[in-house]
């Protein structure tokens, strides 16, 4: 009996943080919905996938202003704190899966007075999950991100058979010159099918 009562307090305590932490960054509380959508306008011709013939040199043409226009909308804005300078949010999207899953990206950004970014960083991308868990996972490594802890022990070859982040891992990192996913032992981009 006592270890279902002490289980349950644990639960009770992990729940109170990650209430605690979505209450914290809630980004309704910081952003009115315009704010909301530039934040995701601004980034999502890096966080978003490339359009059919566009390639990373020519995504910023005019014209695929329609096509990010109406990609922006797919993802929604979970979290969001500013901080010495920089934007931190927490991105979600719906992910192909049988079931209802999405996927989340932990961005580090710093715009200048006219909205043009000059740091755009995508810290972690975690695996395709159930909404809930995404909140959960994302928004603790969020939590993580933002105080600037080691997300080392989330990498997938660090988290044992539980998943939280799909990159960063071993071989992949976030170029932040190039503003994309790329392989380490080679440098190449990865293949839009991969991210």
């Amino acid at each position: 009996m006592k270890l279902y009562v002490n289980l349950f307090l644990i639960l009770l305590l992990v729940l109170s943080s990650c209430a605690n932490s979505q209450d914290k960054y809630d980004p309704n509380k910081k952003l009115n919905d315009r704010e909301q959508r530039q934040l995701l306008l601004t980034s999502i011709r890096y966080m978003g996938h490339l359009p059919k013939k566009g390639t990373h040199e020519t995504k910023f043409d005019a014209v695929y202003d329609e096509y990010y226009s109406k990609l922006a909308l797919d993802y929604t804005v979970e979290a969001y704190h500013q901080k010495d300078g920089y934007e931190y949010f927490l991105a979600s999207r719906i992910a192909p899966s049988l079931k209802v899953k999405k996927v989340a990206v932990g961005v580090k950004m710093k715009r200048n007075e006219d909205g043009h970014l000059e740091h755009y960083e995508e810290v972690f991308r975690t695996w395709r999950f159930e909404v809930p868990e995404m909140l959960e996972k994302g928004l603790m490594l969020f939590d993580k991100m933002v105080k600037g802890e080691d997300l080392g022990p989330y990498y997938p070859q660090n988290s044992g058979k539980e998943e939280y982040i799909e990159f960063p891992d071993e071989k992949v990192f976030f170029d932040t010159v190039d503003r994309r996913w790329k392989v380490k032992s080679t440098g190449i981009q990865l293949t839009e099918e991969i991210i």
